[in-house]
């Protein structure tokens, strides 16, 4: 009987693998990643080549109308050039810049410089981006008040010198803005990625089910498999289908990443330790949403109460997409550990701690993976019989009776 079980539950988890993955949809969903990751290399690497090409700064030119008397430091303010308005005038007309800067008449009171800039300086907005004008303006004014104060030379570099700030790790490692940024960023897109492959492979599963009531094949196929093999053979191949697609995605990763790092200068590193419980929490986040889309498939009376239906258990998955501050806080919080837990909020919790923490809390992920599967488990054998007792109620919701009765009954 057990051989047999397992016969048929291969049989239907090769037809819907192969089913799956000739789809049309499915191919685009799983080439996304990796298209999307050479065009992230192509963008950058073109951006990198433009910054090379115009590394030279515009001059910041600086017209005073003050009684102060202003003075370009080299070292401080190397961009600065002090012109008569009517210079400037010409250079902002002829584009050689796209703004300056005036120093009013009874400057420094108010307190107030005029921002001259061209229209089209307004829609350069990688130049705005990366500009360095009001920075040095400042450190122009300031040194020029504190000259006036009697301020000693020697000492206007030291108190107007900007203080700069370098990252380390305990162990003395350098870690540059890019790397802060994607320690966030990182498993905030690993943990979304992998969410929504769980619920694309899903989808598919729910479509299966529901497709096939409506078409009434699903008559043909109960005369030759059983519900619940039946089912269980549909998660299973559709699950074969999700893994496929992970695959290519961290294939993707182990290659790109290194090629990513070198291009934007930055160290994004994925363990082999992380890559294995991806792999391994994917395919157990799957059985439990699998499993319970099964079951709502067997439920609705038709597609479109089906898809009603599993939005209510879609939203708990993307809590911990939202609260993702609270696991780069600390991933061993109470909170965490809840979502972790409880199963349908656990995929995408379990799969964001591993990404973030430096290493796997073992106790969490097996605690989650355990309440997950009891989960998925239930789900595949309440959904096996009640798609038996409900299959030929085409258009009708079956009450909670039938249900029951259907979940419980000894046969």
């Amino acid at each position: 009987m057990n051989s047999d079980f397992l016969r048929l539950v291969i049989l239907v988890a090769r037809r819907d693998y192969l089913r799956t993955v000739r789809r049309r949809g499915f191919l685009i969903a799983t080439l996304l990643l990796p298209v999307g990751m050479a065009l992230i290399m192509l963008l950058s690497g073109a951006a990198a080549s433009s910054g090379i090409s115009s590394s030279s700064h515009k001059p910041i030119l600086v017209v005073n109308e003050s009684s102060v008397a202003l003075q370009a430091d080299p070292q401080l303010t190397p961009d600065i050039q002090l012109v008569d308005k009517s210079d400037a005038d010409a250079q902002l007309l002829s584009g050689d810049v796209t703004e300056y800067f005036v120093v009013p008449a009874g400057w420094p009171t108010p307190a107030t410089v005029l921002h001259i800039e061209s229209q089209e300086g307004r829609t350069r907005l990688l130049e705005a981006i990366g500009s360095t004008s009001q920075p040095q303006i400042e450190v122009l004014l300031r040194t020029s008040i504190l000259r006036d104060a009697g301020l000693p030379a020697t000492a206007l570099g030291a108190v107007l010198a900007p203080i700069t700030y370098e990252s380390q790790t305990p162990d003395g490692k350098p870690v540059s803005d890019a790397d802060l940024a994607a320690s966030f960023l990182v498993p905030y897109a690993f943990t979304l990625i992998f969410v929504l492959g769980i619920f694309i492979t899903s989808g598919y599963l729910l479509q299966s089910v529901t497709e096939e009531k409506e078409n009434r094949v699903v008559e043909i196929l109960l005369s030759s498999v059983p519900a619940l093999p039946l089912m269980a053979g549909k998660i299973v191949g559709l699950g074969l289908a999700g893994l496929t697609q992970i695959v290519i995605w961290l294939l993707t990763a182990v290659i790109g990443l290194p090629l990513l790092n070198q291009q934007l200068s930055i160290n994004i590193a994925v363990a082999p330790t992380t890559l294995i419980l991806t792999f391994v929490l994917y395919a157990v986040g799957y059985l439990t949403y699998g499993a319970l889309f099964a079951a709502i498939g067997a439920l609705a009376s038709g597609s479109r109460e089906a898809q009603q239906f599993s939005s209510f258990i879609v939203l708990p998955a993307i809590i911990p997409v939202v609260l993702v501050t609270f696991f780069l806080r600390d991933t061993a919080s109470p909170v965490v550990w809840l979502l972790t837990l409880l199963p349908l909020t656990a995929p995408g919790a379990i799969l964001e701690v591993v990404a973030i923490a430096p290493s796997p809390p073992w106790l969490m992920v097996g605690l989650s993976i355990l309440s997950q599967l009891i989960v998925a488990a239930l789900a595949v054998f309440m959904s096996g019989r009640i798609f038996r007792a409900t299959v030929l109620l085409y258009g009708v919701r079956p009450s909670l009776r039938r249900i029951a009765s259907a979940v419980f009954a000894r046969s």
